[in-house]
């Protein structure tokens, strides 16, 4: 009996694999027949009991060698949670602090740019507000420095003209003076009385044009009455509202009222004071194209008062035209020299005017632009799925009508078409485990529906397991989730197919992961 127990254990080692696998087959089936005939009394022939104890143990032992040479698909199975895969899953945070309104549901399937969600950030419309604003007070403040420009380049058309004209007359003095020398003394002194009847002319006409701009001025101030009521109106009710946040405050450190509402007075106290100097600045620019219009009033006065002294100037000619012929040739120079210089006094403030309506075309432009820009923002605030796929959130509705932090996670989006698992494995089983070997993974419940999956990946890191007893090697599979029932959180197994074995050395393997046999056998784990 000693015997025929160690020879079953040194077969795998000393026995000469047959050639072929059907050799142990027609072997096993006359040595079987003998067998049973040898059993029946009637038909065996006369034999010793020791002849047929060694043909039985050949018999065994020529089965177990054909056997452990026969070839089987070997699988090694390992446990694992389901995972989505990293490039398929889309995050969506929140993109400004706000109130959240959900348009999808949890599990609900979406597509990439479908509207998930909108955020209502007060912080955003009142920026919107101002630049609402600003953009009103620059169009209006650009409307007033055009019309400056308009009145300035008037000015600027009336003087060019005045010293066209004061030109002409100065040459047609000069002509005069010519004729004066000659003698004829007469005609010049109907010619300044012409003249006299034309500066009268032009006093009149800048006696309107002084009527013109008085009757500017009191539009303007009737515009400056109305400001003025507005901006006390809005001082008084500034000053109530002063004096509610002064009632509010005791409250507030006896914390009597919330903060929110004396936060609130706050806000409504800067937007009063806002509103009076932005009234009182109106004031101000109104009160500055009244004092342009007096002061041009006051140049056509001198202007006035200029031409007065020409007349009386000519009246004097007449009785002494040839006296004061030099006289009246400075005057007319100095005529063309006054007009000049109006003219470029004129050119100044257009030049004034012109820059000022460049700076609030320019302050327009920064207000659109401003406004643009805040409103972009509030486009990002619907927020869009950048991928396709199913809503996992389980307690999204929780979120809907609630407010959130700007960067908090708002929902994911996975494309559940295909989905990954990590696999533990024993690290005996590594030598077996290569990239792209055909896995059947099932869910850890009855009934479940096997999921055809690859090996996609095989950590480095081989860690302990749980107890520490064993190390375990974490394989990545690529799961074919077709009918898209498999969710992201669920765990499993898989049995993961590693090509064809002997049967030896399959119980060689499983041996070795049960005794480590290699280390007490050299090369145990190769024979």
């Amino acid at each position: 009996m000693t015997t025929t127990n160690n020879q079953p254990q040194k077969s795998p080692l000393k026995v000469v694999p047959p050639k072929s696998i059907a050799q142990p087959q027609t072997v096993v089936a006359p040595v079987a027949t003998l067998t049973s005939a040898a059993a029946s009394p009637a038909k065996a022939p006369t034999a010793s009991k020791s002849y047929g104890k060694w043909l039985m143990m050949l018999i065994l032992v020529g089965g177990g060698v054909a056997i452990s040479r026969l070839s089987i698909i070997n699988y090694v199975r390992g446990e694992g949670e389901i995972t989505s895969r990293t490039d398929e899953r889309h995050r969506i945070l929140m993109p400004m602090s706000g109130i959240v309104k959900l348009k999808v549901g949890s599990n609900e399937p979406v597509k990439a740019g479908d509207v998930v969600a909108e955020v209502f950030s007060q912080e955003i419309e009142g920026q919107i507000a101002e630049a609402e604003r600003s953009l009103q007070q620059a169009n209006a403040s650009q409307s007033m420095a055009e019309e400056r420009l308009k009145v300035a380049e008037k000015e600027l058309d009336g003087a060019k003209l005045a010293v066209t004209m004061a030109q002409r007359r100065a040459d047609k003095q000069q002509q005069e003076i010519q004729a004066i020398i000659s003698g004829e003394k007469q005609p010049r002194i109907r010619e300044i009385e012409q003249e006299i009847k034309s500066i009268e002319s032009e006093i009149d006409a800048i006696k309107n044009v002084i009527l013109g701009l008085e009757s500017q001025i009191g539009g303007v101030q009737t515009e400056i009455s109305a400001i003025e009521l507005s901006r006390l109106s809005s001082q008084e009710i500034l000053e109530l509202q002063q004096g509610k946040i002064a009632r509010f405050q005791p409250l507030i450190e006896e914390k009597a009222l919330a903060l929110e509402h004396f936060e609130e007075a706050k806000k409504e106290e800067i937007r009063l004071r806002s509103q009076v100097d932005q009234l009182t600045s109106q004031m101000e620019v109104k009160q500055l194209q009244i004092d342009q219009l007096q002061s041009s009033i006051h140049e056509r006065g001198n202007l006035i008062e200029q031409k007065s002294r020409a007349i009386a100037a000519k009246l004097e000619q007449i009785k002494a035209v040839e006296k004061q012929v030099e006289d009246l040739r400075d005057e007319r120079d100095n005529d063309v020299e006054q007009y000049t210089a109006a003219q470029g006094s004129a050119e100044t403030k257009v030049a004034a005017a012109f820059s000022e309506v460049e700076n609030e075309t320019k302050r327009v432009a920064k207000a659109e632009l401003e406004l643009q820009r805040v409103r972009a923002i509030q486009g990002d605030l619907i927020v869009t799925t950048k991928t396709s796929g199913i809503i996992l959130d389980a307690d999204l509705d929780l979120r809907h009508n609630t407010p959130l932090s700007v960067g908090q996670e708002l929902m994911t989006v996975v494309d559940l078409a295909q989905l990954t698992a990590e696999l533990q494995i024993p690290q005996e089983d590594r030598n077996l485990i290569d990239l792209g070997q055909t896995v059947i993974f099932k869910l850890a419940e009855p009934n479940s529906i096997p999921y055809k999956a690859t090996v996609e990946d095989i950590r480095p890191l081989i860690t302990p397991d749980v107890s520490g007893a064993k190390r375990i090697l974490t394989v990545i599979i690529l799961i074919d989730n077709h009918d898209k029932q498999l969710r992201p959180g669920s765990k499993g197994f898989a049995h993961i197919e590693t090509g064809e074995m002997r049967v030896y050395q399959k119980v060689q393997h499983e041996l070795n992961k049960v005794f480590n046999l290699d280390k007490y056998f050299v090369g145990f784990s190769k024979n």
